[in-house]
């Protein structure tokens, strides 16, 4: 018999792991079990009470059975994070029960935002931190040119606090260019010839249009990065974005060569991956515009794409507001209680295609906030340039992967000086699993990078793990973990790992310090 495992969902894992118990076919081949989050308000509340009779999941307008249902509180749920020992780190914030609590990530973002507008927003995220309890799991992230990590994952609310506050403005080239070409237009010098001066205005308005491409692609490449960031998280996440963001379109008159022309842009593919990546996270997208109410508010050019985005993913778009600490709480505690629906698609051609997804509820007077859709996507078994090529993205990405959750602690060796012993424990329900006669099977590559050192500068290693039934039952309860011998010579910096699925290219990875790894205490080295 041939039994095979694919990581599918939070919900299809406890499903596997009870099934292994059984010895029976857990996964049908080729199938794929589709999640969808679902919050419900009635005036403003969350509702708490509803069971899965009281929902109806339509793909592309088509009934689906409900196969799996759970109910996320984070009232009862609190999800204490468990403190790692000296010197180990995670790609996730382990919890004492194994829930996971309210998962936010904050992002402030300086590339859309002017300087004023950036303390308004950084102001109201403070005053909202004051109130935070212990057990909200939050990371705060700053975009300008590029992501960047203020403070990764904690549940100490005194540490976002000091994160947050560490958030000074920046004044963004790109943000201002529309001020710029409008200043320089209107100091025009008189070139004394009418297409001298149409093409200084060309120029003009050629570097507006840069800056405007350069916001809306840094901008939509920063989300799908946090949306990979997130993708092995369980639940639904939430992304709150403290931005004026950038227009979904412009329309402009322009003159070339003496004749009038009209000239559109329009960002609309590049939104539709960042919602595609957002979607396949299970991340929603909170747009919180801090700018103050003025008289051309609901005029502001940023606003149709905080509602595209925060439409597409199930969050919601706050603009024109006077309280923006109100807006940040009420993005905060959306997910407040969470409805987990899963089926299995019946009939469908996974040939990438997209499907809208509906969720009706059985109550009258709700509100109900999901993702709007999926990709029909086989999960093919990834080649070796795809392995390779995912592997270089996620060492080169500032933030690690989590599809596959892990620990590391990297320690100096007690037997030879020089040496340091890296242990790395992962997640076995994570990988692809088959049976081969009497045992369990999986194909892993454990990679290695010094990003400061010259080549060659790590390792690759293909692993075949092969366990028994009783092993395997050990494994899925505790991880499985891997040790191997680390020779830096004179590398300095940073150490990063990954753990790579061979068959799904579901990997994690994480970031050891060589540096505080040389002060640990050697005495558990083998």
């Amino acid at each position: 018999m041939v039994v095979i495992i694919t990581r599918l969902s939070l919900l299809g894992l406890l499903a596997a792991a009870a099934a292994i118990a059984q010895d029976t076919p857990v996964v049908r081949v080729n199938t794929r079990l589709v999640e969808v989050d679902v919050v419900v308000h009635s005036k403003g509340e969350a509702v708490a009470d509803l069971k899965q009779d009281d929902f109806t999941v339509l793909d592309n307008g088509k009934p689906q059975k409900v196969a799996a249902f759970n109910t996320i509180s984070l009232r009862t749920s609190p999800g204490k994070s468990v403190p790692l020992p000296p010197g180990t780190v995670s790609n996730r914030l382990p919890t004492a029960d194994g829930e996971s609590a309210g998962t936010t990530i904050v992002l402030y973002d300086m590339l859309n935002t002017t300087p004023e507008d950036q303390s308004y927003g950084r102001q109201a995220l403070v005053r909202y931190l004051d109130t935070l309890q212990n057990g909200d799991h939050f990371a705060l992230y700053s975009l300008g040119k590029a992501l960047s990590v203020i403070q990764d994952f904690t549940d100490d609310p005194e540490r976002i606090r000091r994160a947050a506050r560490r958030a000074s403005p920046e004044s963004s080239a790109d943000q201002t260019a529309d001020d710029l070409a409008d200043d320089l237009i209107a100091n025009a010098p008189d070139l004394g010839d009418p297409i001298a001066n149409a093409m200084y205005h060309n120029s003009v308005k050629e570097m507006q249009d840069a800056a405007q491409v350069n916001r809306a692609v840094i901008t939509t490449k920063a989300l799908e990065l946090i949306a990979r960031h997130l993708q092995g998280l369980p639940g639904r996440k939430k992304l709150v974005w403290i931005t004026s963001s950038f227009a979904a379109q412009t329309t402009d008159m322009r003159s070339h060569n003496g004749q009038s022309t009209i000239e559109h842009k329009e960002f609309g593919r590049e939104i539709d991956k960042a919602v595609r990546a957002l979607n396949d996270a299970n991340v929603a997208v909170y747009p919180i515009d801090p700018h103050p109410i003025d008289a051309v508010a609901f005029m502001r050019p940023g606003i149709d794409a905080m509602k595209l985005i925060a439409g597409g993913t199930g969050g919601r778009a706050f603009y024109v507001i006077n309280d923006v600490t109100a807006a940040i709480k009420t993005a905060v505690e959306d997910s407040e209680v969470t409805y987990s629906l899963g089926f299995y698609p019946g009939d469908i051609k996974l040939d990438g295609s997209y499907h809208s997804l509906s969720v009706k509820v059985a109550r009258k007077g709700v509100d109900l906030r999901h993702r709007k859709g999926y990709y029909a996507t086989d999960l093919k078994q990834p080649t070796d340039n795809q392995r390779n090529t995912s592997l270089q993205e996620i060492f080169a990405r500032p933030l690690e992967a989590t599809g596959i959750g892990m620990t590391a602690l990297l320690q100096p060796y007690p037997r030879q000086a020089g040496v340091f012993r890296l242990v790395t424990t992962f997640n076995l329900q994570e990988l692809h699993l088959e049976r081969e006669k009497d045992n369990w099977v999986a194909l892993i590559t454990l990679a290695t990078y010094f990003p400061a050192a010259e080549k060659p500068n790590g390792t690759n290693e293909s692993i075949k793990i092969t366990l028994t039934e009783k092993r395997l039952r050990e494994s899925l309860a505790t991880g499985y973990t891997i040790e191997r011998l680390v020779i830096p010579g004179n590398r300095k910096g940073a150490l990063r790992l990954a753990i790579q699925d061979r068959v799904t290219g579901a990997a994690g990875s994480v970031k050891l310090q060589l540096a505080e790894a040389s002060q640990l205490n050697p005495k558990n080295g083998q």
